[in-house]
């Protein structure tokens, strides 16, 4: 058995010293997270075929506060999926509001929401040594509906597919992967059809945001479909999954105007060196394979995170995340 065999999978098994680093940011992706203006601890009734508008007694009454929109919507495999949406206050402009997918939203759509709403409130940001005005942008979130932060078996089911080596399974510890078809179908289909009832929409500013094994989903969904969203932001990527075949998919991948951000932390995993080599070896390997398969360098932005690790990247990367989506 390799070493790589003998450590935990993403959010399966950690040990002691994580689960104290994942009770912390649960504290804090509780603190942080945007609240529907109805107090109900009530879990919304799954949506399915007509997909009005909600009350408006779901939506905050103070005008300058981002509108927010939470229900529960169940794909056409039978997926229940927890849809969290923060939209501007501002009317959205002549070609519709950008689209942000946040993964693993039980987690990080309360950071992106708020960073996103600081973005609205002082659009100009420094880009290419100049000003830039981003532009009004939803975050949109996906998570599940029964309030785990992480929810190690939905996720492995939605961010993988079928494994091309078995013996890759072994460090799942228990999830079974093979729903990332179905999920992106979901994703670009079903889901943007529920949004664009909602709000309008522009079709050509979609961003897709994942950490993790979702990180992975995010680039895979870049190698098939390069055009089902124009940026792509991957966030400490499990690029070991089933024998690191992203790396072959994006070798071969042609990637049209998309745009990708790829970050990690120098050191992924304290108190386990080979561990954090793993992850900083693999984001550095995508990096490389983009590049040579054709991404212009330009369209890359590849950041390596000091003083943070695998569960606190996503929280000081994710401003960085939302500006990314709202640029022009």
């Amino acid at each position: 058995m390799s070493f790589l065999s003998k450590k935990p999978s993403m959010f399966n098994a950690l040990s002691p010293s994580h689960l104290l680093h994942l009770s912390k940011l649960t504290l804090l992706a509780a603190c942080l997270s945007f609240q529907a203006a109805s107090a109900s601890d009530a879990v919304p009734a799954p949506q399915t075929g007509n997909l009005a508008a909600p009350p408006s007694s779901q939506l905050p009454t103070t005008s300058n506060q981002p509108r927010i929109q939470e229900f529960v919507m169940t794909s056409r495999d039978g997926q229940d999926y927890q849809i969290s949406i923060s939209a501007p206050a501002d009317e959205p402009p002549p070609s519709g509001y950008g689209v942000m997918v946040v993964l693993d939203a039980n987690a990080y759509f309360g950071t992106a929401a708020n960073a996103m709403e600081l973005i609205r409130q002082f659009p100009l940001v420094p880009e290419g040594g100049k000003l830039v005005e981003t532009a009004p942008t939803l975050v949109v979130g996906v998570g599940y509906p029964k309030g785990q932060v992480i929810n190690g078996v939905r996720r492995t089911r939605d961010f993988l597919q079928p494994a091309r080596n078995p013996a890759s399974l072994e460090r799942l510890r228990g999830p079974q992967p093979g729903g990332a078809d179905a999920f992106t179908t979901f994703l670009t289909e079903e889901l943007r059809t529920a949004i664009a009832a909602r709000f309008p929409v522009n079709a050509k500013r979609q961003t897709l945001a994942g950490h993790s094994l979702g990180a992975s989903y995010v680039l895979q969904v870049l190698a098939e479909r390069p055009d089902a969203f124009q940026r792509y932001v991957a966030i400490s990527p499990a690029v070991w999954w089933d024998d690191s075949r992203i790396l072959t998919d994006l070798a071969s991948a042609r990637f049209g105007n998309a745009k990708v951000m790829l970050t990690m932390a120098q050191d992924e995993w304290p108190g386990w060196p080979v561990g954090s080599t793993e992850m900083l070896d693999g984001a550095r390997a995508v990096r490389d394979v983009l590049l040579k398969a054709g991404l212009p360098g330009e369209a890359l932005r590849y950041v390596e995170i000091r003083d943070q690790d695998h569960m606190t990247t996503p929280f000081a990367v994710m401003p960085m995340a939302t500006r990314f989506s709202a640029l022009p």
